[in-house]
């Protein structure tokens, strides 16, 4: 994961309650179409499931870095 990844992912943590902003919500499909090699997409937010697998996704792949 790059520094500035990590760096923006440590703030999305930090800030990150049960609700995502417009801004977290951009950079969590961001990344996670970057990391996880699939174009940019931005599931409903009808569907949380699909977002917590995809914070999930990206806290493993920021825990082994």
């Amino acid at each position: 994961m790059e520094k500035v990844d990590k760096e923006q992912w440590e703030k999305f943590k930090s800030e990150f309650t049960t609700r995502l902003t417009q801004t977290q919500y951009k950079l969590l499909c961001t990344l996670h179409s970057k990391y996880f090699n699939h174009s940019y997409y931005e599931p409903c937010s009808c569907r949380p499931r699909e977002l917590k697998r995809w914070i999930a996704d990206i806290d493993n792949l920021y825990n082994k870095c």
